[in-house]
This record gives C-alpha cells, sequence and structure tokens, in this order.
C-alpha cells in the first residue's frame, strides 16, 4: 500500500493508505536543513512500511512544472529543490509531490464530496489559508502549480491593510489565517502581545516571553489556537469569527464569480467551528456575488477531515 506525507510548517505527519482508509500513522518535527529533513522522512518511510509501493508528499508549497520546489515559506531552503528526485534518490520508489491543498482536493474529489459535486474549491484552514481546485472532475494544479492560492486573493485595500506572511498588503490570509486571528483577538482584548498582559504592567512587555516564562513571571495568557479562541467565547471571540467570515466571504465571493461552483469545502482544524461563521462568510459573498445564485452554494466541511493532506498525498503517484 502506499504512503501519504502531509507535510506541514512544525511537523510531518504519514500515513500508510488503503483507499481513503489509514493503517498506520507517524508524526516527526519539521527541523533541520533541507538534507535533514528529506532524510528524516525517507526514514519515517522505511519505519512505517519498507515494503510500501509509492510515496506520496504534500507540500506546503508549490511545485514547478519541473519537479522543483517554488519555494516553503515556513521551511525555508527548499527553493529550486526537486523534493520528488531526492526522495526517490533516498528510496528507489515512485515519488509523487504536490501543493498540499491540491493534494487533499484530491482526496475529496476520490472519496469525499467530489461523489457528489463536480467542481467545488476545498479551502484549507490553518495557519495560512490555502486551496485546492476540482473542475468538472478534475484537479486543476495550474501551468506553474499555483492553481487554488486563494489566500492571496485582495480583500482589503490601503495602507491601513494588514500585511501578509507574502510580503503583499491585504490579503484574505493576512485576516482568516491564524496569525491575523490572534491578532484580532489581542487588538479587541486589549494587549499588542499575542501572548497577553501582565497583570497591572505594560501589555507590550509580554511580547517577548514564552508560555512557560509568561506563566513564571505573572502574565496572562491569550488563547493561542483556534480551539482556546473558541472556548473563551467572549467578546475577543465574536470579533474574531466576524473577521474570519468577512475576509472568506468576501474572498470566496470574487472567487465565485468567476467560476460558479458547484460547492465549497472547508478543511483544517478551523473548520471544526464553521456553524460559528458560516452565516458570515455567506452575508460577505451576498455583497460580493454578482447575481444571488452565486452566493448560494454549499458551504461544506471535508468528509475526510484532517486525514485529506495524507489520503491525496497518497494517491499522488497513480495520479500523475
Amino acid at each position: 500500500m502506499p504512503i501519504g506525507i502531509d507535510w506541514g510548517g512544525t511537523s510531518i505527519k504519514a500515513a500508510i493508505v488503503d483507499g481513503a482508509a489509514v493503517r498506520g500513522f507517524a508524526r516527526i518535527e519539521t527541523s533541520g536543513e533541507p538534507a535533514a529533513i528529506l532524510d528524516a522522512i525517507a526514514g519515517l518511510v522505511r519505519v512505517l512500511d519498507p515494503r510500501t509501493e509509492s510515496v506520496g508528499v504534500a507540500i506546503p508549497g508549490e511545485v514547478r512544472p519541473d519537479g522543483r520546489c517554488w519555494r516553503l515559506p515556513n521551511v525555508p531552503g527548499f527553493e529550486d529543490v526537486n523534493i520528488g528526485a531526492e526522495l526517490h534518490a533516498r528510496l528507489n520508489l515512485p515519488i509523487g509531490v504536490e501543493n498540499d491543498a491540491t493534494a487533499a482536493a484530491l482526496a475529496e474529489r476520490l472519496y469525499g464530496w467530489g461523489n457528489q459535486y463536480g467542481s467545488f474549491l476545498l479551502v484549507t484552514l490553518g495557519t495560512g489559508i490555502g486551496g485546492g481546485l476540482v473542475l468538472d472532475g478534475h484537479v486543476r494544479r495550474g501551468t506553474g502549480g499555483f492553481a487554488g492560492e486563494i489566500g492571496h486573493v485582495l480583500v482589503e485595500s490601503g495602507e491601513q491593510a494588514w500585511t501578509c506572511g507574502c510580503g503583499k498588503r491585504g490579503c484574505m490570509e493576512a485576516y482568516a489565517g491564524i496569525a491575523g486571528l490572534l491578532r484580532k483577538y489581542a487588538a479587541v482584548k486589549g494587549s499588542d502581545s499575542l501572548f497577553g498582559t501582565k497583570r497591572g504592567s505594560d501589555p507590550l512587555s509580554a511580547a517577548s516571553a514564552t508560555e512557560e516564562e509568561g506563566t513564571k513571571r505573572g502574565f496572562d495568557p491569550f488563547p493561542r489556537t483556534i480551539k482556546e479562541i473558541a472556548d473563551a467565547d467572549d467578546a475577543g471571540t465574536q470579533a474574531v469569527w466576524q473577521q474570519l467570515g468577512w475576509a472568506l466571504g468576501t474572498g470566496l465571493g470574487v472567487i465565485n464569480n468567476v467560476l460558479d461552483l458547484d460547492a465549497i469545502v472547508f478543511t483544517g482544524g478551523v473548520a471544526n467551528s464553521l456553524s460559528r461563521f458560516e452565516a458570515l462568510i455567506r452575508k460577505a459573498m451576498q455583497a460580493r456575488a454578482f447575481a444571488p445564485p452565486l452566493a448560494q452554494l454549499p458551504l461544506l466541511t471535508s468528509r475526510l477531515g484532517e486525514q485529506a493532506g495524507v489520503i491525496g498525498a497518497a494517491h499522488l503517484p497513480a495520479a500523475k
């Protein structure tokens, strides 16, 4: 059976995949120089199943037509590295490499909502905002591998627009990615620090403290994940849902004016809270829609959950 690798900015997940079923699972941290990371992935494959037939890798970046990586924004050093060729040299197996959201969209087409909807956009909600595009039953990667990069659709303009990790201002990801949501929560709660405020002291003094150090020094910690934001259920939480719904709905409204999709499917950790901001997405889409039907398409959560990445990755070699 093939092995799927879901490569994130902080961890790398691997699984033996049988159709849509995950038969074995392992995880390592994403750390070290490129050669060390590739060695670790090869070692992970050997430990999981030394007799595997192929390996697919979903990367948090884009793959050029010649197989070279464009870049991994959260994992430095991989510009122009041919990840597939490097892993083949280590494992002597068929290797498939693709953008993580595109790989997840492949899984959804094969085993999820793709059985019901021929054209859909899979939206990954997490550290960043990604997208995988399926049109008329076919996963579309684009000429340069950039199809579905919806996180960098403009939703705000002007000098006051927030700066995105890509270096440009006003991107959907700047407002709907985890960093933007934490920033919003902190602003509403009266702190300029994403960690928290020191009781009776300057909130900026908390900015350099780690969580453990902050506890010892008397800081009141702020939520650091979307689950903690949701659990807080306070004014900051409501402001986060408002911002998330506005940013996603504004960008997706523009996108659907062009594509006229059958459905939009959400995945990733933040998607678990979709019911909290679905109506807000719909409202913002309606404000952008060229015609009412463009804002009335189904908004769904992935049928494969957070396993979509490894499942789609495992099927990449056969899909090439």
